[in-house]
């Protein structure tokens, strides 16, 4: 089996990408813009790390609204107890940290299925931040990483980088 994964439009602003599957056609993985992130997120769920929406002391940094998030998502905001989280800062920048509109109820534009405080976020830059890091990795996730692994995985960030065309 060949797979390789392309843009299906060279003029788009944010391409959707697919695996072309030789014999099987085209699988789309993700789509517009946010595919790197989720992929991102969803290697740190494979090496076993949580989402920080569901950290223990999550509720000092981000409101969840559980109302508009969609039922069969919310299983991802249950806090985990806190042995289960590593001593660092609550990471907004995680890979690991939905966007603010993730996982909300179908049809509800523009609401949000987190939120911060005003408090710590006057301007809502950080809100609308949550899950766009260019990165992908944020430092405290590579903190993460190594100190789990009890290797130096990577020696800084900008080393991460998804190429789709060597795949």
């Amino acid at each position: 089996m060949e797979i390789k994964s392309t843009p299906t439009d060279a003029n788009a602003k944010h391409s959707p990408y697919c695996m072309k599957v030789k014999n099987f056609g085209c699988i789309e993985l993700f789509e517009g813009g946010q595919h790197r992130q989720h992929a991102a997120m969803m290697v740190m769920a494979m090496l076993g790390f949580y989402f920080e929406v569901s950290r223990h002391d999550r509720d000092k940094y981000i409101r969840v609204h559980n109302r508009h998030i969609r039922p069969d998502k919310l299983h991802h905001f249950e806090k985990i107890r806190s042995d289960a989280t590593l001593p660092l800062p609550y990471d907004y920048m995680s890979a690991m940290h939905p966007a603010w509109q993730f996982w909300r109820r179908i049809g509800k534009k523009g609401i949000s299925s987190v939120a911060t405080y005003k408090d710590q976020d006057p301007d809502g830059s950080v809100m609308k931040s949550l899950g766009q890091n260019r990165e992908l990795l944020s430092n405290i996730d590579i903190k993460k990483i190594n100190s789990v692994y009890g290797v130096r995985c990577f020696q800084n960030q900008r080393r991460v980088d998804l190429n789709y065309d060597s795949v």
